[in-house]
C-alpha cells in the first residue's frame, strides 16, 4: 500500500533537502503529499535576578526561531517546486516533541535527522527524536545526519527478532518492500543460543514476502565478539542496503539505556537511512 501523507519534522534550515529527498524517493510516483513541521517552544526555566534581561534573552531566542523558522519554510517550499511535490507547511511555538508525537497519528510516516552524536546535546529545548519513535505509534524514517540519500529503498534489509516491534516494523514497511528490486530479512542469534522451537525465523518471514510477490531472501549470523547493531550496519553494507528496516525498543527503554541495546546503537551510529517501529 502506497503512502500518501508524510510529515517531515525540521529542527534546521540546513537539513531540508537532506530530510525531503529520501522522503521523495520512498513515495515515488504515489502523489504523496508531504509537511513540513518546525517547532520550538519558549524557554521555560525560571529568571532570577535581573527580570529585564532575562526577558530580553527570551526574546531574542523567539526572534531568532521565527527567523529560522522562515528560512526552513522557504527552502521546503523550493524542494518541493523542484521535486514536483505537494504539500504544507506548519510552524508552532511550543515543544517540537510534543507536537511531532500529536501529528504522526494524522499521518502514514514520520521522518526525522539523526541527531550529531558529537553535537552538544538540546536538552529539552530541542527535538528528541528517540521519544518521538517511543510515542508517534507510526513509522518513524530516521536519516542519517551525514550523507545524501536521495535515492532509497531499492535494496532493503529487514532485521528481523521475531518480536512484536519487528513484526510491526516489517508490516509498517511494506509499502517500500513491494517497490524494492531486492530485500534480504537477517536475523542474528546469539553465540551459543539455538533459535526457540516454534519461533518464526528468517526463512519464514521471506517466504511470506515471497508470496506477496516480493524478491526477498533470508540470511542468519550468529553474533560473536561483534554488537548486533555494529554486525548490522556491517551486513548493511555489504549488501549495498540503501535501508535498514528494524523494530525499536524491544526491551524497555531504561534497559537499553542501562546495558546499550542495539536501538541506542543503530540511533549513535547509522550508515543508511532506518525505518523504525515500536
Amino acid at each position: 500500500m502506497a503512502i500518501r501523507d508524510i510529515l517531515i519534522v525540521i529542527d534546521n534550515p540546513a537539513n531540508v533537502s537532506r530530510l525531503l529527498a529520501p522522503a521523495a524517493a520512498l513515495a515515488g510516483g504515489s502523489g504523496a503529499r508531504v509537511t513540513g513541521l518546525y517547532a520550538s517552544r519558549y524557554p521555560g526555566e525560571a529568571a532570577y535576578g535581573d527580570i529585564a534581561g532575562w526577558m530580553q534573552l527570551v526574546e531574542n531566542y523567539i526572534e531568532a526561531q521565527r527567523t529560522a523558522a522562515a528560512a526552513a519554510e522557504a527552502a521546503f517550499r523550493g524542494e518541493l517546486g523542484a521535486k514536483r511535490l505537494s504539500g504544507d507547511w506548519i510552524y508552532r511555538e511550543s515543544d517540537p516533541t510534543d507536537n511531532a508525537i500529536a501529528l504522526a497519528a494524522l499521518y502514514d510516516l514520520v521522518v526525522l535527522g539523526q541527531p550529531e552524536p558529537e553535537a552538544e546535546p538540546t536538552g529539552a529545548l530541542g527535538l528528541r527524536p528517540e521519544a518521538v519513535v517511543l510515542g508517534a505509534g507510526r513509522p518513524v524514517l530516521m536519516v542519517p545526519y551525514a550523507g545524501s540519500f536521495a535515492e532509497i529503498g531499492r535494496r532493503v534489509m529487514v532485521a528481523w527478532s521475531g518480536t512484536r516491534e519487528a513484526a510491526r516494523a516489517l508490516h509498517d514497511a511494506m509499502f517500500a518492500l513491494e517497490g524494492a528490486e531486492a530485500v534480504t530479512v537477517i536475523e542474528i542469534e546469539p553465540a551459543g543460543e539455538p533459535t526457540e522451537a516454534g519461533s518464526v525465523t528468517a526463512r519464514d518471514v521471506a517466504a511470506a514476502l515471497v508470496r506477496r510477490g516480493i524478491a526477498a531472501t533470508a540470511q542468519t549470523e550468529t553474533a560473536g565478539d561483534i554488537a548486533i547493531d555494529d554486525l548490522l550496519l556491517s551486513r548493511a553494507a555489504d549488501l549495498a542496503a540503501d535501508l535498514l528496516v528494524m523494530g525499536a525498543y524491544g526491551h524497555s527503554r531504561l534497559r537499553e539505556f542501562v546495558l546499550g541495546g542495539v536501538s541506542r546503537g543503530i540511533f549513535r551510529h547509522m550508515t543508511l537511512p532506518v525505518l523504525l517501529a515500536h
